[in-house]
């Protein structure tokens, strides 16, 4: 167990590759540091030799030091469009003179940032479709796994099930007449939606649109979606309605919801003991905590996985 991050320091063709084992759930507060701190943190960090799997892989940073160029994901960063925009436009007055990027699809987003072959080198994912009587049976809880819209003949139908992302797409397209006899809901507005996944099922146009990053699952599963494409990303709720041209106006989360929830994601953990580092930090003249909260980093001695 553990929360697994990887922070690549890129100078040049030149990759350092960086690993702490507990911090993947804290990339958000840890990037608001601000860069010089957030430096300093990574260079007490394990140094390896290759990058992990991205199975295991729980969150990302790279910073190109040429380009000046911050790109990051995390499977715990907030996931509702109104706040990952908000907190980014923040993240910039952060890290002035850097362009900061989001990177949505994961590994996929971040291998052209690299600059190497990383996606093509990974081992192949094994999935396992589901049965049709569990789709056409699906009890439906509290916590459904998947929130679906399909668009077919210009009518959106809405809808949850308890199957997940992962085996409605490696079922195929036939799973779109099983998924329409589930009971329709109204379109639900941002931060209401009960499931974590979301998925547009554009039949007309032949596309897929998921809010959720599956690594290797559209390398095996695309012969099932002929003629289709596929788009996926942990772009949150309203962007994937964006994507596929539904109007999202009156749905978005209230200004004041999002900024509670910014606060939540730039918070510090609460859950470490970052005495070692903060003592470093503040030993360096000219060194401004901005503010004070004694959990902020964890200890960064290393650690093996």
């Amino acid at each position: 167990m553990g929360q697994r991050a990887n922070y690549v320091i890129k100078n040049g063709d030149q990759l350092t590759i960086h690993y702490h084992h507990w911090r993947a759930n804290s990339i958000a507060s840890d990037l608001y540091f601000g860069e010089k701190p957030f430096l300093r943190y990574i260079s007490e960090c394990t140094v390896r030799e290759e990058l992990m799997d991205p199975i295991w892989m729980e969150g990302f940073v790279i910073l190109d030091m040429a380009e000046k160029l911050l790109g990051f994901w995390a499977w715990e960063l907030e996931n509702e469009t109104s706040v990952l925009r908000y907190y980014l436009s923040a993240l910039k007055k952060k890290w002035p003179g850097w362009q900061i990027m989001h990177l949505a699809n994961e590994m996929y987003d971040a291998e052209p940032l690299l600059g190497i072959d990383y996606v093509s080198q990974q081992p192949a994912t094994k999935f396992e479709c589901t049965d049709p009587a569990d789709i056409i049976n699906d009890p439906l809880g509290d916590y459904p796994n998947v929130l679906f819209i399909i668009r077919q003949n210009e009518k959106l139908f809405v809808a949850e099930t308890n199957i997940t992302l992962e085996s409605i797409i490696c079922y195929g397209k036939d799973i779109v007449a099983l998924l329409e006899t589930r009971p329709a809901i109204s379109m639900p507005a941002e931060g209401q939606t009960r499931a974590l996944d979301h998925l547009f099922i554009d039949v007309d146009n032949k596309q897929l649109i998921a809010n959720a990053s599956i690594f290797g699952i559209w390398k095996m599963m695309a012969h099932k979606w002929p003629e289709y494409t596929l788009k996926m990303g942990r772009m949150g709720y309203l962007a994937m309605l964006e994507e596929a041209n539904i109007p999202t106006i009156g749905l978005e989360i209230p200004k004041e919801k999002v900024q509670e929830a910014f606060a939540h994601m730039t918070t510090p953990r609460e859950t470490y003991d970052p005495t070692d580092l903060i003592n470093h930090l503040t030993k360096e003249p000219g060194t401004k905590i901005e503010f004070i909260n004694p959990h902020f980093f964890d200890k960064v001695s290393p650690r093996k996985p």
